[in-house]
């Protein structure tokens, strides 16, 4: 072998030792170039995940409002009232009624009675037999059918008394439906938060008639929100950016700045006309003092964090 084949093979293996020792970095350097950056969202729209007018359920004049614009107020608050006077009036006397009805149905004297007049009426007919097997004639047959008679009017009698006294549980029951209703009527009157929020806006007055339907007050949902942008498709695939954690940045007054962190919640499967779709997560707000320092409307910074670079 010359010295130059030599030269030229030994020239060949470093190379190859050296590529196999650069090819891991190589590898990786290819990947973190091929890996899109995480997008960063700016004008990100902050909105409202939940919001409601609370109608009236019931016609009449609203006698009590207790709560102002801005309250903060918890489901099932009691924020205002319709009157209620007449429901109130039906709810008394149908109560009244009620325990009327049961105490008559847990009266069982009729029953105790006509069960004591059956025993009478059945020991007189046994004595009757008794004496006219002993004594024939001693008892005119007139008498004895009499007799019969008064034992099957007592059976009678018990089984009226026992009906009697389950029409009275039966009554008792409508009673109790009535009450109910009753109550549900003056419930109805009762306008109640349907979940946790602020409001925003009194849509009617102490004082004023509504009907049922008419909107009383705006209530809108303030710890959750939305924040809402837009990717380009032709450098975000749908798949990327599903459920990814999120940071959401938001500028306040006088240079403050706050930070959120969530996951993208959903992703449009829809392409607008401008090769971009809509992706948002949900935030939890936070409260300053008495303020919310997220606010619907306000434009925010939202940046995905993607899995691709977390290699």
């Amino acid at each position: 072998m010359s010295k130059a084949t030599g030269t030229g093979e030994f020239v060949m293996r470093s190379c190859v030792i050296a590529l196999a020792l650069l090819w891991p970095a190589a590898v990786t350097w290819a990947q973190q170039a091929l890996a899109p950056s995480d997008p960063k969202l700016t004008a990100c729209l902050v909105s409202l995940i939940q919001e409601v007018q609370i109608p009236a359920q019931e016609a009449g004049v609203v006698q009590l409002i207790s709560v102002d614009e801005g309250s903060s107020v918890k489901k099932d608050d009691v924020l205002a009232k319709i009157d209620d006077s007449l429901s109130q009036a039906q709810f008394d006397r149908a109560k009244y009624e009620y325990h009327a009805a049961k105490r008559d149905s847990d009266n069982d004297v009729d029953i105790r009675f006509a069960v004591a007049g059956k025993l009478v009426a059945e020991a007189e007919h046994d004595a009757g037999r008794e004496a006219v097997q002993q004594v024939p004639g001693a008892i005119s047959e007139s008498e004895m059918r009499r007799r019969k008679f008064q034992v099957q009017r007592s059976v009678l009698a018990v089984e009226q008394a026992e009906h009697e006294q389950e029409l009275s549980k039966l009554t008792v029951q409508a009673r109790k439906a009535e009450a109910k209703a009753a109550l549900l009527s003056i419930q109805r009157r009762e306008v109640k938060a349907p979940l946790d929020g602020m409001v925003v806006e009194m849509l009617k007055h102490e004082g004023e008639w509504v009907n049922p339907g008419d909107p009383i007050m705006h209530v809108v949902r303030m710890d959750r929100l939305r924040v809402e942008g837009f990717l380009n498709a032709k450098e975000f695939a749908h798949h990327e950016v599903g459920n990814r954690p999120v940071t959401v940045e938001v500028k306040l007054a006088r240079g403050r700045v706050e930070q959120f962190t969530s996951t993208i919640k959903f992703v449009s499967p829809e392409v607008q006309l401008n090769g971009e779709y809509r992706v948002w997560a949900e935030v939890e707000n936070r409260r300053d003092g008495e303020h919310w320092l997220l606010r619907p409307g306000v434009s925010t910074e939202m940046t995905i964090h993607l899995e691709n670079n977390e290699i």
